[in-house]
Formats: structure tokens, sequence, C-alpha cells
């Protein structure tokens, strides 16, 4: 996916608040923002994708600033408060009838997915947007995905943000009990609020998935020319992909699919939404046959 002009507006207005969260120091906030405006002013273009100039600006705000990882508090506490909500969520889907739970846990994943920061508009409260449970999916491809699972089906779970991977297990939790082999996948370092190892861990995914791995980078989204050979492995390898998440979305459409995708993500701005064709702050369920892209 190619940026819009509002993409211009996010990556800015994101990376001042990345600068802001990851320093007090005034004199290098001024030289952050210098950095970061002499960036986009070189880098923005209609054929840019924007979660991969996001790489580029993240990266030269914590080489500037020095701080790893300016989310590490936010995420701890999405997880905590996700972790509150599990029980609540758990007792949704048991409740649905057989036909539903699949796309019941689907949603309730979709719903955690707005627990993202530093999106101009957009509200991370989690509480919120599970009051949408009733509204749905706008896009529902999860009967056609269901259908092409079969025991001993090998499913890649890409995961997107911290808090949102409590909520993950639901659908990990219902793809073994099809029979699938699901294997999970978290950001190899620090990305923005994206989960990590530490957070796969917090939330107990590290039980609930056959195995949980990294993508082997801090890169936004999928990268797959920085990936690690074991997530390579692992992404070529699959009957079947689970892609969680805006980021993934915008990189990964950029590349034939490896096989069959399902999109899965809240549509938090407008660039995504016209992209997929939906409205903004809409659940999308898209399933992509092999092969395909945007």
């Amino acid at each position: 996916m190619k940026v819009g002009s509002r993409c211009g507006y996010c990556l800015l207005h994101r990376g001042y608040n990345i600068v802001l969260r990851s320093t007090d120091d005034e004199d290098v906030r001024m030289r952050a923002v210098d950095a970061l405006l002499e960036l986009l002013g070189e880098g923005f273009s209609p054929d840019v994708v924007p979660s991969i100039l996001g790489i580029e600006r993240d990266r030269l705000i914590k080489r500037i600033t020095g701080c790893p990882d300016a989310y590490a508090d936010l995420k701890r506490r999405a997880d905590e408060s996700a972790l509150k909500l599990l029980p609540e969520m758990e007792a949704l889907v048991d409740a649905a009838v057989p036909e539903n739970r699949f796309r019941t846990a689907c949603l309730v994943s979709c719903l955690g997915n707005v627990i993202e920061y530093d999106v101009p508009g957009h509200s991370s409260d989690i509480g919120e947007a599970l009051e949408l449970l009733d509204e749905g999916f706008y896009v529902d491809d999860t009967d056609t995905l269901e259908g092409l699972l079969v025991s001993g089906s090998e499913v890649l779970f890409l995961t997107d943000n911290a808090g949102e991977i409590a909520f993950d297990r639901l659908v990990v939790r219902e793809l073994r009990g099809l029979g699938c082999r699901v294997t999970v996948a978290v950001k190899g370092g620090p990305s923005l609020n994206d989960a990590l190892m530490e957070d796969a861990v917090a939330v107990g995914m590290t039980e609930e998935a056959d195995e949980v791995i990294t993508t082997g980078t801090d890169a936004i989204g999928v990268k797959l020319d920085e990936s690690s050979d074991e997530f390579l492995g692992a992404f070529h390898g699959a009957d079947v992909i689970f892609s969680k998440g805006m980021a993934n979305w915008e990189t990964l459409t950029e590349v034939p699919a490896p096989c069959p995708i399902l999109f899965l993500f809240r549509t938090k701005c407008e660039p995504v939404a016209r992209s997929v064709g939906v409205p903004v702050d809409k659940c999308v369920a898209k399933l992509v046959p092999e092969g395909w892209r945007l």
C-alpha cells in the first residue's frame, strides 16, 4: 500500500510524539525533530509505503535520543489491562453457538487492534472498542477462511500490538481446536507499541501457541529482506497466514501472498480504509488468495 496525503501528517505527528516519549532534553528533541523533518522532506513521495518510511523515522529517533523503546511502559500497562478483560472475552466466545465461535474470537481479536497510540484522531481505549462487538465485521471472510483449514494445516499468526496479543490467544485457541499447528510471530525488537517476546510471555501466548518466534527485526509490519531465516521459513511454509494490524496490511500488500492471507484489523486511518474500500473505524477480516497483491 502506498501513502496517501494524510500519511505525511501522521508520520510527522507520530514521530513528534515518539520524540516526546523518548527524552525530556529539549536540545535532543530539537535535533530529533530537525532530523525528522529532513527525513520526511526527502523521503515522502507517492511511491513510498508508509510503514517503510516509518521504519526509517523510528530508527532515526532511536539513534538521536538513545531511547530504544519509547512505548515500553504503555505496552506493559496494555498487557495488564487486556489480561483483566480476557476472562470476559473468553466467556463471550464460549457462549457463542458453535458455528459462530471462530468468528467471535476473530472479532474480539480485531477490536483489540484499537490498542495503538499516537494515531491522529484515534482512541486506543479497548473498553470503548469492546462496546462495538454488536457492530460485527464490515468485511467478513472468516467463514471462507475457516473452510480452508484442515487438521494439520500450518498457520502463521502475525501479531500486532501489545495488549492486543492477549485477545489474539482466543483465535489461536480456536485454530488449534480445529487441528491446526499455529506459529505466532512477534517483533524481533522494539517497534512502536508492537508485541515483543516479553509480551507474548506476559499474556500467556507462549503457552497457547505451538510455537512463538520473532520476525528477527524491529521493522514495522513485515520487511522480508530484514527478516530472520526462521521467520522466512515459517512465512513461506505456511498453509494460511493470519495478519493482524494496518502495518502488516501496508507492507504485505506490496508482495505476492505466499498462501491465503486473512488480514484482520480495524481501519484506524483514511488511507488504509480507502485502500481496502471500507469506511474508517470498521473491523475487517479480508481473505486474499495465494499470489494476490494490491
